[in-house]
């Protein structure tokens, strides 16, 4: 069974401080602080709960998956512990949403997003843009995923403070038989092939970085993650560059 990677915990973004979590995002490690200063948490509703990762381009615009839109969301930036009120955080609402016009619910194809900000964010240290990548990685492509889903399958526990992995890049044919007739140009699968590394639910629309630039997007997997066999499958954004780019200078 396939299991879009939305949120099935939520945490508002300040409240009292705790103990930080020493649970690793499956296969993974609590990220050095700021070090990936361009992952946002996207919060819904008034009561701003985390709903999905996310990604800054720019200043005034981020890019997440297609299926985490709600009608109403702010982009949290400059964020390590979601549990903690932090002097480098920004919270931005989200004036506009431009899902891809191909997006399609049923089969994930074309499965990003991109998000006008109502502001601009103050970049420095701990907020800083990424580059989509133009050109798509290779197999075996060394790359790392972060966010602040579950650390473990298939029972859930989310941490606080933000999760980093490490992964690389699945081949298209060991993609297509972990999930025949389900990939098309716009995915990517990356992972190990032994299992136990993998980003998980709450992890959607955040970033796949190889090689400095960002390469995908969480999108979806298996309902149990990190298991052998199964990548997990990331909205392949080198085919949606000229889109990006078109939108962005478009506004």
């Amino acid at each position: 069974m396939l299991l879009l990677l939305t949120a099935l915990q939520i945490w508002a973004l300040a409240g009292a401080q705790s103990q930080e979590d020493k649970n690793k995002i499956i296969g993974g490690y609590s990220c050095i602080q700021h070090s990936q200063p361009w992952q946002a948490a996207l919060l819904a509703g008034l009561a701003h709960r985390l709903h999905c990762g996310a990604v800054l381009l720019s200043e005034h615009w981020a890019i997440t998956a297609a299926h985490c839109s709600r009608p109403i969301l702010r982009v949290a930036l400059g964020k390590h512990n979601l549990k903690r009120r932090e002097a480098t955080q920004q919270v931005l609402r989200v004036a506009r949403q431009v899902p891809h016009p191909q997006y399609n619910p049923r089969t994930h194809d074309n499965d990003l997003m991109l998000l006008q900000l109502e502001r601009p964010a103050r970049l420095g240290s701990a907020v800083r843009p990424i580059a989509v990548a133009r050109t798509c990685a290779s197999p075996q492509t060394p790359c790392h995923v972060s966010g602040w889903g579950t650390t473990s399958s298939p029972m859930a526990r989310y941490p606080n403070a933000l999760q980093c992995v490490n992964i690389s890049i699945t081949s298209r044919q060991q993609c297509q038989q972990a999930y025949p007739g389900a990939i098309t140009a716009g995915m990517v699968c990356a992972g190990i092939p032994e299992g136990g590394k993998d980003s998980c639910q709450g992890d959607s629309g955040g970033p796949l970085v190889c090689n400095g630039k960002l390469q995908g997007l969480v999108s979806w997997g298996m309902e149990r993650c990190a298991l052998p066999g199964y990548p997990g499958v990331y909205t392949n954004l080198c085919e949606y560059y000229d889109w990006i780019q078109q939108t962005i200078l478009s506004a």
